[in-house]
């Protein structure tokens, strides 16, 4: 990517500087300063912000319409579970999609990730959430022009020759609008919504006790999983709501990419002088979402390549850093016009913590054949689950068979034959030797029998002690990415393993590993 010296006016004189934005070093420039190595460069330092204050009379609007939007579209099904009835996942997510659609902010975002992530919630679910993907309203521009030269301290015409009044993307925190520098430049700006900081303290306030309920009276399915999406949530968007966050986590990967020499992959850089806490102006990267397989057609570009270099990047980064992209759904993720994978919002970094980045790396030790992974991998596991688990009646021997029976098909099958929703959403856990735990297996269960099981086995955790953990957040938040690798790997390389290249990853288990900075 070339380097583009961008023309600034100060805002205190008027006069116009020229300033060089920042660029790890490429090229020749690199081999002058040796080979580059993954803890040579900028470390990943994330500040969260404090959230403010509901008031009592904020929550208890939120809740009121909360209710209401409830009593509207789920009281029906409510009524079914409390009978015992079955309840059909696809009616309970058109019901929930109303009422998501009726309140937005938060519960946008939570419409916009189930609506990517058909290997996690099924097809028919996902595509019933499909539309919160593009249907999220713009910001009137002139609260958007209000933020960007409040921030930026100059009027708009000042600080853009072009500035375009309707967004490119509306998300649930932010708008991005492209423009043009003075200097013919284009960018991308993202705006953060006015007063969004407030709405989704109110929101947090309301969602945890509504997913709870709704996730302990219809546990099966989407219902059960509601409760670990929204876990977590406050401290991502205490680290969303501030986009020099994101400016940095850009600056950290890139760098990542140039010592992998991972010329298939791009992201947008920073501006310098156009970064703020609620503006970000970044290189304009043109192409059209990874899914759309008929338009990446019509542009003549193979997908497979830059898919495959994009998975074994966000490896690096988990493997050596503990740190990752945590979005990968398709909007983030463009075939570019110049034929390159562009890795957009960088503003969810998912971190494993010390031991659960060691217990991932482990995992893919085990996947590459090393076999006393795979005790190691449940050991840990143990002494994160051990007062639940111990009831399963299994030897130690016996569950590390059984663990290493349910992960390492995801790294050595190919894509077209590795099913994730079976490997991470079975309600019960599997047998190794050859049957389940269950009298049944899963296949033969009824819908209330599953949803029974299910409520059975979240009651029997909470009754042993365990509460959710770093360890369950990172590995969720890992799933979750998986989830949407897969969903690319069987559309563009259903042959291909995840792991297909073993080579790759062990130069990446002997690079050294460079924990992510997280401040205070």
């Amino acid at each position: 990517m070339a380097m583009v010296e961008h023309t600034l006016r100060d805002p205190a004189t008027g006069a116009l500087t020229h300033v060089e934005p920042e660029r790890p070093a490429t090229g020749a420039a690199s081999a002058t300063a040796g080979t580059p190595s993954f803890d040579d460069g900028p470390r990943l330092l994330i500040r969260p912000v404090p959230l403010p204050a509901a008031s009592r009379r904020e929550v208890a609007a939120r809740l009121t319409q909360v209710i209401g939007s409830s009593t509207r579209h789920l009281s029906p099904l409510l009524g079914r579970a409390a009978r015992r009835r079955p309840i059909d996942d696809a009616v309970l997510a058109k019901a929930l999609r109303k009422v998501f659609d009726d309140m937005g902010g938060s519960f946008a975002k939570f419409g916009q990730l189930i609506g990517s992530s058909p290997s996690l919630f099924g097809d028919e679910v996902a595509a019933e959430f499909r539309s919160t993907l593009d249907e999220v309203a713009a910001v009137d521009f002139a609260l958007v022009r209000e933020v960007v030269e409040d921030e930026l301290g100059l009027p708009l015409e000042h600080l853009f020759l072009e500035f375009d009044q309707t967004p490119l993307a509306a998300a649930s925190l932010a708008v991005v609008h492209r423009a043009v520098l003075p200097d013919g430049t284009v960018v991308a700006v993202k705006v953060l919504r006015p007063g969004i900081d407030k709405k989704m303290a109110v929101d947090l306030a309301v969602m945890g006790p509504f997913f709870e309920f709704i996730g302990a009276q219809v546990a099966i399915g989407i219902a059960g999983e509601l409760p670990s999406l929204i876990s977590g949530l406050e401290e991502q968007l205490r680290e969303e709501l501030d986009l020099r966050n994101e400016a940095r986590s850009v600056r950290w990967f890139e760098h990542l990419r140039v010592t992998m020499e991972l010329d298939k992959v791009r992201v947008p850089l920073p501006v310098e002088g156009y970064v703020t806490k609620r503006v970000l102006t970044m290189d304009f990267l043109d192409g059209v979402p990874v899914d759309k397989a008929a338009e990446i057609e019509a542009m003549g570009i193979d997908p497979a390549p830059l898919v495959q270099e994009c998975v074994k990047a966000w490896f690096a980064t988990a493997i050596c850093t503990g740190a990752f992209h945590g979005d990968v759904h398709a909007g983030n993720l463009l075939i570019t016009t110049d034929g390159v994978l562009g890795v957009l919002d960088w503003g969810i970094v998912g971190r494993l913590d010390p031991l659960t980045q060691k217990f991932f790396r482990r995992v893919v030790e085990g996947a590459l054949g090393d076999e006393s992974a795979w005790v190691d991998v449940w050991t840990y596991a143990k002494s994160i689950y051990g007062p639940m688990v111990e009831q399963s009646g299994l030897s130690d021997e016996q569950m590390a068979v059984m663990v290493r029976m349910q992960i390492e098909p995801i790294f050595s099958l190919p894509f077209g034959e590795v099913q994730l929703t079976d490997l991470l959403m079975d309600p019960e856990m599997g047998d190794p030797t050859g049957g389940t735990v269950s009298d049944k297996p899963p296949s033969e269960m009824s819908t209330f029998e599953l949803w029974r099981s299910e409520r059975r086995r979240r009651r029997e955790q909470a009754a042993s002690g365990v509460r959710e953990t770093d360890f369950d957040r990172g590995m969720f938040l890992l799933g979750k990415q998986l989830v949407y690798f897969d969903r690319y790997g069987k559309m563009f390389l259903p042959d291909v393993p995840l792991m297909w290249d073993r080579a790759a990853f062990e130069k990446l288990l002997a690079e050294p590993v460079v924990p992510a900075e997280i401040a205070p």
